[in-house]
């Protein structure tokens, strides 16, 4: 009798506290922003249970499910978590400021749409899986100065680039790292050379593609991350070839609706006398009235222009500006 009883409490403590890891897991995955992200941290959680319920239970102990469940959460998402300040990082946004460039301060609205896309995963072994990503982003720089005066009402448009390509992506359990390639090529507004008929003739048709490498890792409510691009393809010819970046981001804790999050970018590229570029953002993560969360930044620029032919000349911006990473 008191065997049996001794098994009993041993099972009910078990049961206890797998269901104590369940419940943890789950409220987890809930808390997972994304739609995406959410849908495939529940899915991965009921793999793990089916596994577990097809081998021998008194063979399964709590500490290979908790491994199990962290190996589920660390490849929970096809994507890194976005990049704050970086500013090829695809998605909505629309910011307003002042732009120092080309000599001259104005005032300037800064517009970019993109997206990016999960297609596919690759698995083998014990490894955890590679999500193979596309994304797309356009981004424009209007002269908003004497927007009255403009015959359109729209601001002069100054450039648009345009970005386009791939990624692969794998959550490692201490890090994660990507490697993309993208394809990105500006183009100056038609205002800007009426108004600007020198760049007529030093107008240049930049375009170039990059094969980059980017290591992420997460400390708590930090994250650091840093990497480095190779230029494959280029026009005009005889642009260097090396491209550099490091960055870190804070996103606050115990915050529900209004979180505190801040992002520091720094890249450099030789051709532009490896000065180095800065672009920081601090701000406000919203989720009160959104499906998805909404920044609301203020944001500093300066270094060299990341906007199109203007690559080594001098720049600098401040505004407020609002992100939306979905």
């Amino acid at each position: 009798m008191r065997i049996c009883l001794l098994l009993l409490l041993i099972s009910a403590v078990t049961v206890s506290a797998a269901d104590k890891n369940l419940a943890e897991t789950l409220d987890e995955c809930s808390r997972i922003q994304s739609d995406f992200g959410r849908l495939v941290c529940y899915d991965n959680l009921s793999k793990a249970q089916q596994t577990g319920a097809q081998e021998n239970p008194e063979e399964t102990s709590d500490s290979q499910q908790t491994a199990d469940i962290q190996k589920n959460q660390a490849s929970q998402s096809p994507q890194l978590p976005a990049l704050i300040a970086d500013l090829d990082e695809a998605g909505l946004s629309f910011s307003l400021g002042r732009m120092d460039l080309l000599g001259s301060e104005f005032d300037a609205m800064l517009v970019g749409l993109g997206h990016r896309i999960h297609v596919a995963d690759f698995s083998w072994s014990d490894q955890s899986d590679i999500h193979f990503n596309v994304f797309g982003q356009i981004r424009s720089q209007f002269d908003v100065e004497e927007l009255s005066t403009r015959n359109n009402r729209g601001g002069a448009l100054i450039n648009t680039d345009f970005s386009v390509g791939g990624e692969l992506v794998q959550h490692r359990p201490d890090w994660s790292w990507r490697l993309s390639y993208r394809h990105r090529s500006t183009h100056l507004g038609d205002e800007f050379l009426i108004e600007n008929q020198d760049y007529l003739t030093k107008r240049i048709n930049l375009s170039y593609e990059t094969l980059k490498f980017l290591a992420f890792k997460s400390l708590g409510s930090w994250d650091i991350y840093g990497g480095g691009g190779f230029i494959t393809r280029m026009e005009p010819s005889g642009l260097h070839k090396f491209q550099w970046q490091a960055g870190s981001q804070y996103k606050a804790r115990g915050f529900a609706d209004f979180t505190p999050v801040i992002g520091l970018d720094i890249s450099t590229w030789a051709e532009a006398d490896r000065d180095i570029n800065v672009s920081l953002r601090a701000g406000l993560e919203i989720t009160k009235w959104f499906n998805r969360p909404i920044n609301v930044f203020l944001e500093y620029q300066e270094g060299h222009a990341p906007y199109g032919q203007f690559y080594t000349e001098d720049f600098r911006y401040f505004g407020l500006s609002i992100y939306n990473h979905w």
